[in-house]
């Protein structure tokens, strides 16, 4: 068993090394301190095996992988440019949402100018593109920046039903009230934000 504990605890080093990760990042990932994550490495402990399936998973290895000694070490990967990777693959999904836009734009005006897709078309794209940076932002991004993304989010979505929404159901309503609904929700967001925030640390110090 001690010999078992030596082994993981090794990978998890060498494994966590080569992706480019800190203890604290890892102990994000898992909602556990990086205490805990620090302990496993020294081989003072092991995680059960749900929490070496999703160490495994953060690093696409198996959890097989963390019980067989390595005869080699892996070459280390260069950090940098798997962030750059992960920017790159933010903004084509972005751009891809501004060209579809430009796309839908450019055949309504060629069939009709007055079609409300030639007119909104650009208005309808900003709150899909901010889905697309909160899908990513939760996928690869700080607790920070998916917290702006949700923001830009609600404010896009107050402008859809403003300009594109009311005007398509025959509906006027005073601007304000949809503004003052998207500030509610902004202080929802940055109190779930802060929520999840606090309870991080509360677990990092514990």
């Amino acid at each position: 068993m001690e010999e078992l504990k030596d082994i993981i605890a090794h990978n998890l080093v060498a494994y966590r090394k080569n992706a480019g990760y800190t203890q604290q990042e890892i102990a994000d990932k898992l909602n556990y301190s990086d205490k805990a994550v620090s302990k496993w490495e020294r081989g003072e402990g092991m995680p059960d095996v749900s929490v070496l399936k999703a160490i495994a998973d953060i690093y696409g290895v198996t959890v097989n992988d963390f019980l067989i000694m390595p005869t080699e070490k892996p070459s280390k990967p260069n950090t940098k440019t798997r962030k750059a990777k992960h920017w790159l693959v933010t903004l084509l999904s972005f751009g891809l949402v501004w060209f579809v836009a430009t796309i839908s734009m450019a055949i309504g005006l060629i069939i009709d100018p007055t079609l409300p897709m030639a007119e909104y078309a650009y208005i309808v794209a900003l709150p899909i593109s901010m889905i697309v940076l909160v899908v990513f932002s939760c996928i690869w991004g700080r607790l920070w920046m998916q917290a702006l993304s949700v923001s830009a989010l609600v404010w896009c979505v107050c402008v859809l039903i403003n300009v594109v929404l009311c005007p398509l159901l025959g509906v006027a309503p005073n601007a304000w009230i949809i503004y003052v609904a998207g500030a509610a929700l902004q202080v929802l967001v940055i109190l779930w934000y802060l929520l999840r925030f606090f309870v991080k640390r509360s677990k990092i110090n514990k």
